[in-house]
C-alpha cells in the first residue's frame, strides 16, 4: 500500500502529503490556485476526494469504496486511474486538476483495466503510424 501511495502522489505531483497508519491524506495544487484533496483509508480501501476551484468553491467530490486497482494511465504523464467496482475514477494534475468518473463497459468489467488501457494505447500508436506511412 505504501509503494502504490507514494507512486500515486508522485504521479500527480502532491505539495502535502500526511500518513497515519494505512490513511493517507495529500493534497494537489494546480497552476490555476485549484485544489484537490485526497483521503485513502487503506482498511477499507476507501477513496475519498474534494475538488475545489480558485476562489475555494468545491466543485466536485467523491466517496468511493472498495479499490482494486491503481494505476499510471498509459500516455497520459499526470493522470492516475483507479478502478472502484464497475467505474473508473480519472485523477488529473496537469495541465488543469480535474476528476473524471467512467463507467466500464459490460464486456470489459471482467478484465484488468490497466491491461486494457495498454492494449488500446497500443492499438492507436499502430494506427497513427499507419496514417503517417
Amino acid at each position: 500500500m505504501e509503494a502504490a501511495v507514494r507512486r500515486l502522489t508522485k504521479f500527480l505531483g502532491a505539495s502535502l502529503v500526511e500518513v497515519a497508519g494505512r490513511d493517507v491524506r495529500f493534497m494537489v495544487e494546480g497552476d490555476d490556485g485549484a485544489k484537490l484533496r485526497v483521503n485513502i483509508e487503506g482498511d477499507q480501501q476507501r477513496f475519498m476526494a474534494t475538488l475545489m476551484d480558485e476562489t475555494g468553491i468545491i466543485r466536485c467530490s467523491l466517496d468511493l469504496a472498495p479499490i482494486s486497482e491503481a494505476f499510471k494511465t498509459p500516455g497520459h504523464d499526470h493522470r492516475v486511474t483507479l478502478r472502484v467496482g464497475s467505474q473508473l475514477v480519472h485523477i488529473d494534475s496537469r495541465p488543469t486538476l480535474g476528476l473524471e468518473l467512467e463507467s466500464i463497459d459490460l464486456d470489459h468489467r471482467t478484465e484488468s483495466q490497466r491491461m486494457r488501457l495498454i492494449k488500446t494505447e497500443e492499438r492507436f500508436r499502430t494506427l497513427e503510424m499507419a496514417l503517417v506511412d
